[in-house]
């Protein structure tokens, strides 16, 4: 029996010993594909608790807990957090509704990306959360459930298939669906459609297996070094949209438009409105795909990247005025065989000392800058002593775009946290042409926490934008007892 006891320990003892040195062999996915990896963890680049699922590919963990630092760590708010609470359902936000007749309440069921979870912000701050609470005040006699099926990292594949599967069976009047960034912001060597296609293909059993086995080093080391070549090619639905586009992303053009078609029909079937929302503030092609479809079969649709925009350059130019500076503007034509002169300007506090800017141009590597910042009307300063502090850089025309941020006294006004760091926590600007950049005010960010994540304040203004969408939508006016706008 002890001779048996130990063997056990020696046997596991080797075991993890292997597990271990494997781990250090995995430098990358063995298919070198963003999808593929989150699918054997499913482990994507953010922090949102989340679990394999056989017919989405994943989805979030139900009655997962969790407090974490906001990722990019401000400057003065080194200890802000945000706490996750998703229901027993998977869904980020209290248990819904039971019992009663659902006649006395107005059901909205928001699907989307990690912009609809509410990634960076508190439990209370995703747009899903401030709309209930948005209408329950203006409609004090009606009742309301706002359901946040938000998941990271889902694209428009994943959320008409939710919506198919299980997003219909709630029952909901409204269906909000808000995709776009995972669609098309990633190359990838096996479609969304693929995976979902083997997932369908493969069995319960074979799938729990796959899915245990893709959490350990030791597998994945095997198919790094016997998976015969053939295998780490592009999926055919890849290899099809790269001969045909150029490149192969997750979700297609052409596929988001006939998803959200298809989001559609099955809205009508079930009675319900549909509301397409733009959140996609990487601004990637998606955007356009869903325009098209939105004005061609006359959905609903509200464009917030645009309204962001709009507010944003509203906020920008009235912090010039306070202080007396022109606005941001560009040169009405671009600059073509020389560099661009690029006018950095933030405003920091009189006493502030040893302000800097530094960062790297956008998608072309190889120009990088960390250039100490003026107030004392020299290198591009406008005016001497009055708290904003600049610097005029020339930048080469190979440089279409900068990612930059405000440094004092070494310690910069966003900084990336480990484990997985933010890799869009920095300013951006185009450098297309000869441009003024915003009086941009140190350490602050009107409507995003991140470039892809709006922050508390910019959840409120897409809540604001739905609710003021609602009354012209047939089941809401029927719902309110008022005729649609």
């Amino acid at each position: 029996m002890l001779q048996l006891g130990l063997a056990v320990i020696v046997t596991v003892a080797l075991l993890v010993a292997v597990e271990l040195v494997c781990g250090l062999f995995i430098v990358r996915d063995p298919e070198g594909d963003y999808v593929s990896d989150a699918v054997r963890g499913p482990r994507l680049s953010n922090l949102a608790p989340l679990v394999d699922d056989d017919e989405l590919l994943w989805r979030n963990e139900p009655g997962a807990r969790r407090r974490q630092p906001v990722n990019p760590s401000v400057f003065g708010h080194e200890d802000a957090t945000w706490t996750i609470e998703n229901n027993w359902e998977g869904f980020r936000g209290p248990e819904r509704l039971t019992g009663g007749s659902h006649d006395a309440v107005y059901r909205i069921l928001c699907i989307g990306d990690s912009i609809t979870f509410g990634f960076n912000v508190d439990q209370d701050a995703p747009f899903a959360r401030q709309l209930e609470a948005l209408l329950r005040v203006r409609y004090p006699s009606r009742g309301f459930e706002v359901i946040n099926a938000g998941v990271p990292g889902w694209t428009w594949a994943q959320g008409v298939r939710f919506l198919e599967l299980h997003g219909l069976a709630l029952n909901p009047d409204l269906v909000i669906m808000a995709h776009g960034t995972n669609d098309q912001f990633y190359s990838v060597r096996v479609s969304d459609k693929d995976h979902l296609d083997a997932r369908r293909r493969e069995g319960p059993s074979s799938r729990s297996l796959r899915a245990m086995l893709a959490r350990t080093n030791t597998y994945r080391v095997l198919r790094l070094v016997l998976q015969p070549p053939e295998e780490s090619k592009d999926s055919a639905g890849c290899a099809e949209q790269t001969a045909r586009l150029g490149s192969c992303h997750r979700v297609a053009i052409d596929e988001i438009e006939e998803h959200i078609h298809h989001a559609k029909e099955l809205t009508i079937m079930a009675g319900a409105d549909l509301l397409v929302l733009n959140v996609d503030f990487v601004e990637t092609g998606a955007v356009e795909a869903a325009r098209r479809v939105t004005r061609r079969e006359k959905i609903p649709f509200l464009d917030l990247v645009d309204r962001f925009h709009t507010l944003e350059r509203a906020d920008d130019d009235a912090r010039a005025r306070r202080v007396g500076l022109p606005p941001a503007s560009a040169a009405p034509e671009p600059v073509t065989g020389g560099p661009r002169r690029v006018l950095l300007r933030c405003l920091a506090e009189p006493s502030a000392a040893g302000m800097s800017v530094q960062g790297d141009s956008f998608l072309a590597p190889g120009f990088h800058f960390d250039s100490p910042l003026w107030d004392d009307g020299t290198h591009g300063d406008e005016r001497a002593g009055d708290g904003v502090y600049s610097v005029a850089l020339q930048v080469p025309d190979i440089v279409f775009s900068l990612e930059y941020m405000f440094c004092r006294e070494g310690r910069c006004e966003f900084t990336p946290l480990p484990p997985t760091p933010s890799s869009m926590g920095r300013r951006m600007i185009a450098t297309d042409r000869d441009v003024v950049g915003p009086v941009d005010a140190f350490a602050e960010r009107l409507l995003m926490a991140e470039r892809p994540h709006p922050n508390r304040r910019g959840h409120a203004v897409i809540a604001e934008a739905v609710a003021t969408e609602l009354p012209a939508l047939p089941s809401f006016a029927r719902f309110v007892g008022a005729p649609a706008q």
